[in-house]
């Protein structure tokens, strides 16, 4: 005998669970933000498959909307804080030497290495408004593209209002629109507006504001 009493079979311990269920969080939350490559391939049952406590983010942001009769309801990344521009989902890798041969004007454009560097000059050109990147966006009842005018009213409600004083209720009175904007990770952040005035204090949106926050920063975990 060993002289290990223990029962059979053996139960998961507390700091495993607590692991696994962070697990669960983070490929719930990560899910959403690389939801645009993932959906390109894969199957929403295909998606919930790999956990069955995974939290659906995409279906509750679409849920909410329909039922709240949101006009758009978006997460925008701000990647204009970010160290290097933002060149869309994926490994964008290259060599310091085909950074400098790609300041040559006589080099081949075939070359992928280089077209990827010259990619890279482009997108640290790019205007204020480019800097801010549509993770997911809903709206009219369907998945649809962000149109420029909205996002560029939303990217300066954020930037002119929010990110200086904070309110994350704002009433554009020439649009009679509703915006209710919410920083929940260092450079993410949701955009709910509605084409009505509602109050500031709506308790349904607040409730999902706080929930979705919760959810996404793991501070519940």
């Amino acid at each position: 005998s060993s002289g290990i009493n223990a029962e059979w079979p053996l139960r998961p311990g507390e700091l495993y669970k607590w692991f696994f269920k962070l697990y669960e969080l983070l490929l719930s939350k990560y899910t959403l933000y690389f939801s645009k490559t993932l959906f390109q391939d894969s199957s929403r049952k295909v998606m919930r498959s790999s956990t069955t406590n995974i939290v659906d983010h995409r279906t509750k942001l679409n849920d909410f909307s329909k039922k709240s009769k949101a006009a758009t309801i978006s997460l925008i990344l701000n990647a204009a804080n970010l160290e290097r521009p933002f060149m869309g989902h994926g490994c964008k890798l290259f060599s310091e030497q085909a950074h400098s041969r790609a300041l040559s004007p006589d080099v081949l454009s075939q070359d992928s290495d280089i077209s990827l560097v010259r990619s890279w000059e482009i997108a640290s050109k790019h205007s204020f408004i480019d800097k801010f990147e549509v993770i997911f966006h809903y709206g009219n009842g369907k998945d649809e593209t962000l149109d420029e005018e909205t996002k560029t009213e939303i990217v300066h409600l954020y930037s002119d209002v929010y990110h200086k004083n904070g309110k994350p209720y704002i009433y554009d009175t020439k649009r009679n629109r509703s915006y209710y904007l919410l920083l929940f990770d260092e450079n993410v952040f949701l955009s709910v507006s509605y084409n009505t005035k509602k109050s500031e204090r709506d308790s349904e949106i607040i409730k999902f504001l706080e929930d979705f926050k919760n959810s996404m920063s793991l501070s519940k975990v």
